[in-house]
């Protein structure tokens, strides 16, 4: 019984230890938006969603189609890409909020492998903003 109790303790602690398939970050305010992107795993793709949630009048936020965003990633070398997306805003609705959340990027295999910054700037942000997040899924191959 002890023996037992031992390995099920080792096992509990094993599966603790282990790095998670996904984080997600959100940082409030007006931006721009900052996130640190651990992508030191080279036996891995990742998966990238972008999320947010805009507090307004009902008739406000049924009138938002798209959020444009510009999105800066820099390498751990400091090489930078720099793109220019849209958010769908479509997502949860209530009578003063909206919460959103969409796919940015999957199965992205970086072209260096380390740690990344992505700088994420809301080029015209609709009033009611909360903050921009960050899901980050790191797929195992």
């Amino acid at each position: 019984m002890r023996k037992s109790l031992h390995i099920l303790f080792s096992l509990m602690l094993f599966t603790g230890c282990r790095e998670p398939m996904s984080v997600e970050e959100f940082v409030k305010g007006e931006g721009p938006y900052t996130f640190f992107v651990d992508m030191t795993d080279s036996t891995a793709t990742y998966d990238f969603d972008f999320y947010t949630r805009v507090d307004a009048p009902q008739d406000s936020l049924r009138k938002m189609q798209a959020l444009p965003l510009t999105v800066t990633w820099t390498s751990p070398s400091f090489h930078v890409f720099k793109e220019e997306v849209y958010l769908p805003m479509e997502g949860h609705l209530s009578l003063f909020s909206r919460d959103v959340r969409a796919p940015y990027r999957a199965g992205v295999r970086p072209g260096e492998w380390g740690p990344w910054q992505v700088t994420v700037r809301v080029t015209d942000p609709p009033e009611g903003l909360r903050g921009m997040g960050l899901v980050v899924a790191r797929n195992k191959e």
